[in-house]
């Protein structure tokens, strides 16, 4: 997991490089909504290009991570589904409903069964290597689905403006490495004895939902996330059990919204009143893309560090296994 997650540059610029010679359809179809299916590692592109392309894209973007699929998809509806296996249960379920409604599809696999269908149906497809982790491979799932997004018209410029991101965005992230692993060591020992609790700007929940993920899967470690202003409302008043067994960990980029900002700030110092750590981290770089790889990049240094220094397999999903075997032995 060290390396995959030091390689995550290259992995960028890898995807870009590949991703960029397979054929896409050049005809725009017609949509009036793209829903992304997916789980987990792969699951988690669905939300980040929700996010990404809010200030872009023209009709409505969102991910389903279940088995069921919103009611309203139909004829009029892009659904493009994500799974690295090929082989997710929830992701073909979904998918198969949505064949059954008429929708329009397009994939981003490695194979398995969902390679199996885009190769009988003819549905557009990329494909991505196999053999990790699934999370272990988000720089294949965003640049795979930016692509997509590109060649269905919901981005500005063309596929290869979209690459040539990805390739900038990886050769910066590279620049700010050293950077990136000082932070996520400074931070270690302050959560090894405390629940980390992740907040944001709303339009950052895709970001904090991945370090949650990364936190879960590689440290081992329960965390929770919530965004502002929504917590505001509700959470807040949670911070009267608040003490020195939490730490706050505020991640920020220069969009967060103005009034957003100043609710982070007063709830710091609400928060520090409690006896809880809190920090910050703002994030750099010249696009919205580079800003969240900076990020992504932060939150995959810090679950392994907290993972190697306690001790635990960063790799090992055992529970994730069992529950997988189990249901398959139920049928």
């Amino acid at each position: 997991m060290r390396s995959l997650i030091a390689e995550f540059p290259a992995q960028l610029q890898q995807a870009a490089d590949t991703l960029s010679g397979q054929a896409l359809p050049q005809a725009i179809p017609a949509h009036r909504q793209v829903l992304v299916l997916g789980m987990g590692g792969s699951g988690i592109g669905g939300r980040f290009m929700s996010g990404l392309l809010a200030d872009a894209a023209t009709v409505p973007i969102l991910s389903c991570h279940d088995y069921r699929i919103p009611a309203w998809v139909g004829p009029d509806t892009m659904v493009i589904a994500c799974s690295y296996s090929g082989n997710t249960e929830e992701t073909l379920a979904a998918l198969e409903e949505a064949v059954a409604r008429g929708a329009q599809v397009r994939a981003l696999t490695s194979g398995g069964k969902l390679g199996a269908m885009a190769e009988e149906h003819g549905w557009p497809v990329l494909t991505v290597p196999g053999g990790h982790p699934p999370r272990s491979q988000f720089g294949w799932a965003v640049t795979g689905l930016l692509r997509h997004f590109a060649a269905l018209g919901h981005l500005p410029g063309d596929s290869e403006d979209v690459m040539e991101d990805i390739r900038t965005s990886a050769a910066w992230l590279q620049d700010q490495s050293d950077g990136i692993q000082s932070r996520a060591a400074e931070w270690v020992s302050l959560l090894a004895n405390r629940q980390p609790l992740l907040y944001g700007d709303a339009a950052m929940e895709p970001v904090l939902i991945r370090w949650r993920q990364q936190i879960n899967e590689n440290a081992k470690r329960l965390c929770n996330h919530h965004v502002f202003p929504e917590m505001n409302h509700n959470e807040l008043v949670g911070w009267e059990s608040g003490d020195a067994s939490v730490a706050a960990l505020f991640l920020h980029t220069e969009e967060d919204h103005p009034r957003t900002a100043e609710r982070m700030r007063l709830c710091k110092e609400i928060f520090a009143k409690t006896g809880a750590a809190v920090e910050e981290f703002q994030a750099v770089g010249a696009t919205r893309l580079q800003r969240w790889m900076h990020l992504v990049h932060l939150g995959d240094w810090l679950s392994l560090l907290m993972a190697e220094d306690s001790g635990t397999d960063p790799v090992d999903i055992r529970h994730i296994d069992y529950l997988k075997n189990a249901l398959a032995q139920l049928g």
